[in-house]
């Protein structure tokens, strides 16, 4: 006979107060019922256990509770050069850099590399674009959950991680040798040069990397907790490097360093003239929501509930998300950032007509707007923001 359990409301409140301290991720990007599942599977696991001794073991910071929690809030939504312009702004502008400043090797760190597609791109990148150079390439990728590692390091992948919107930029694999369909290995010389390790980016990070990706990750953190993983990311960057963020992971540039390309692609770089100093870089302060231009005010609060929506995107969730969405502009029919959410899901799942739609409802919501008024988001943005998207996806989808 199977055992029942029941968590009250209380102890996942407590559990996932616990799971956004140990991650990092905001409350609102933290799913009670996955906390829920996590914790009921805990105690069928472990039979002598009881609530309170789940509780117990929670704040004494357990490692089998601790893994289980960081699971339950982990998203692991990744593919094969995902985001391409990336790669191409360090095949054609990055590496060129580095290798007129002679740099002596290319190392580079992808932070919250999930099951290592990332990682495995960015080495590629790096060695087709310093092929005859001399250079000697290494890549990191780090994660909190060693079964994401451990598919890393298997380095064979099905349809899911390639994506015909990360096409294959560099030479990165071949057909699995089993013959298993529709799976690759990743090549040799690619697999040689990555290594994958566990590791918390609200922890600090030993060694100096030129090239440092931590890309849709930080879009889940508390303010507080992406502050300090920003500034352990800025303070493992080598001089020259580039950190490469998520279009919505970041609000204010890294301390010390400077935006290189274009804004919307969120790439820092530190000067190599930069001498790192011995101290820890310090916290800038958290910026007040009302500094600089005025936010756009809301009636109801839509972020939390956009976040949500975001969890279940990255998680490949796209029922969920359809319908998260929804519920988002049902509750605030103005929420221009919502909207351009609805039109990009739409985009994703072929929706053209559907898409076109929002764009147009974008433009229409914006067009008495200031645009350099901000808009209240996971990330505040100006109105221009929104309209340039919104007209740019609407002059192509007419060509």
């Amino acid at each position: 006979m199977s055992r029942h359990i029941a968590l009250d409301d209380r102890t996942i409140e407590e559990l996932s107060d616990c799971a956004s301290r140990l991650t990092g991720f905001s409350r609102e990007a933290i799913l009670p019922e996955a906390i829920r599942r996590a914790a009921i599977a805990l105690l069928k696991a472990q039979p002598t256990w009881t609530v309170d001794d789940l509780l117990r073991r929670t704040a004494d910071r357990d490692g089998e509770v601790a893994h289980a929690l960081c699971q339950a809030v982990s998203v692991g939504e990744t593919y094969f050069f995902r985001h391409p312009d990336h790669f191409r702004f360090l095949a054609d502008n990055l590496v060129p850099a580095l290798l007129r400043a002679g740099r002596p090797a290319l190392r580079a760190w992808s932070a919250g590399c999930a099951s290592g597609e990332e990682a495995f791109s960015l080495a590629a990148c790096l060695l087709e674009s310093s092929a005859g150079s001399g250079l000697a390439v290494s890549v990191l990728g780090t994660d909190l959950l060693e079964r994401n590692l451990e598919i890393a390091r298997k380095g064979v992948y099905g349809l899911w991680s390639r994506r015909p919107s990360g096409p294959v930029l560099h030479s990165l694999f071949h057909p699995a040798a089993r013959g298993q369909v529709d799976q690759v290995e990743i090549n040799g010389p690619v697999r040689e040069v990555a290594r994958f390790e566990l590791h918390n980016l609200l922890d600090p990070m030993e060694g100096e990397f030129e090239v440092i990706f931590c890309r849709n990750v930080l879009v889940y953190f508390a303010p507080e907790a992406s502050l300090i993983a920003v500034r352990h990311l800025a303070a493992a960057l080598a001089p020259g490097g580039a950190l490469v963020f998520g279009s919505m992971d970041i609000s204010v540039p890294p301390p010390g360093l400077i935006a290189d390309g274009l804004p919307e692609l969120q790439i820092f770089r530190r000067p190599l003239s930069f001498a790192a100093p011995a101290a820890p870089i310090p916290l800038p302060p958290i910026p007040a929501p009302q500094s600089g231009p005025r936010l756009v005010p809301m009636e109801v609060e839509p972020v939390p509930l956009h976040l949500k929506a975001l969890v279940f995107i990255e998680r490949g969730d796209k029922t969920a998300s359809e319908q998260t969405l929804l519920e988002l502009t049902s509750r605030v029919p103005g929420y221009v950032p919502g909207i351009l959410e609805r039109a990009l899901l739409h985009v994703r799942l072929g929706q053209r007509n559907a898409a076109v739609t929002m764009m147009r409802e974008v433009l229409r919501r914006t067009e008495k707007l200031p645009l350099d008024a901000l808009l209240s988001g996971p990330e505040p943005l100006p109105v221009s923001f929104y309209r340039d998207s919104a007209e740019t996806f609407l002059r192509r989808s007419t060509k």
